[in-house]
């Protein structure tokens, strides 16, 4: 194998991390080159980072995780990049595990790790599609109990689809698919990626030797917990159509927005009546999500987050 160095580029995005991302950054070899993508306004993160000499760090706004990646992709010169996340902490030997195992298997776009949340296998460390491209639409929903998941896998296999925990991503293929989607905000963005990966005939495969911990929730600050909540909401109903919108027959978008415009008005009125005003919020941020997917308005939620 070739210097590590040359062959992958670690790429970090970042929105008022928490600490943890510091046990991030000591999970991965000095001798690899780490691109920090602020989306934050919290200029003291430049500061602390200063120590690690591997890191350059770019703030480039709120400007949503597609973008994000699209502007490392462009810094970066590397066959290979791995995205990572603030909560996330890589186990010995990972990174070099998953290069040997994009070079074994010539055909994989992606290879990622095994995903331990809290130390507990997790159920959400791989998701079935089973997409049909003749007909444009989905044959099954993905799981999301995922019972599937509950052994531990003793080899490595091939998925539809992983979330953006740790993967390890040939640049040549996402060049050749033009990129991640800017118009995701967060939210799906993995799944596009993954599905056009699998549309484009690369493979995704789990790597079983390489490993890491997800530590969940904990990857901006708890300040900012219940803004990010209202956030997440609104961007995963309107992501949620985008997605569809992008992958699936008009029937079945139009099928997914009237049950969710019909159920969060139904649950929006109920909780009113019993003064849960904090459910009534909840629903009325699907409404906000819905409208602006009808008026193609983007998907662009901002909230001022106090910290």
């Amino acid at each position: 194998m070739s210097n590590i160095s040359n062959l992958c580029t670690v790429v970090l995005p970042t929105f008022f991390p928490g600490d943890e991302i510091f046990q991030n950054l000591e999970s991965i070899s000095t001798d690899l080159k780490i691109l920090i993508i602020d989306n934050s306004y919290n200029y003291s993160l430049k500061k602390k980072i200063s120590n690690y000499k591997n890191c350059e760090y770019y703030n480039i706004g709120d400007v949503g995780l597609g973008k994000t990646f699209n502007f490392a992709l462009s810094k970066i010169y590397t066959p290979y990049i791995l995205l990572t996340q603030p909560d996330v902490i890589l186990r010995k030997n990972c990174i070099q595990n998953l290069i040997y195992a994009l070079d074994k298997y010539r055909n994989a776009g992606m290879v990622v790790p095994i995903v331990f949340d809290n130390k507990i296998y997790s159920k959400y460390d791989f998701y079935d599609l089973k997409y049909s491209k003749k007909n444009k639409t989905f044959l099954d929903k993905k799981n999301k109990k995922n019972k599937k998941n509950s052994i531990l896998p003793s080899g490595d296999f091939c998925v539809d689809a992983v979330n953006a925990t740790t993967m390890l991503i040939r640049v040549e293929a996402l060049k050749k698919i033009n990129g991640w989607d800017d118009n995701y905000y967060e939210y799906l963005e993995d799944i596009d990626i993954c599905l056009r990966l699998k549309l484009n005939n690369y493979s995704i495969i789990k790597i079983a030797d390489a490993k890491v911990d997800h530590l969940g929730w904990s990857s901006h600050f708890a300040e900012i917990k219940d803004t990010m909540n209202v956030s997440r909401i609104w961007h995963f109903t309107w992501s949620s159509l985008y997605f569809e919108n992008k992958f699936c027959r008009k029937s079945i978008v139009l099928k997914k927005l009237f049950k969710i415009i019909f159920y969060s008005t139904l649950k929006l009125i109920l909780n009113f009546i019993i003064f849960k005003f904090d459910k009534v919020n909840q629903n009325v941020t699907k409404l906000s999500a819905c409208l602006a997917f009808i008026l193609n308005r983007g998907s662009y939620f901002r909230i001022k987050h106090k910290v």
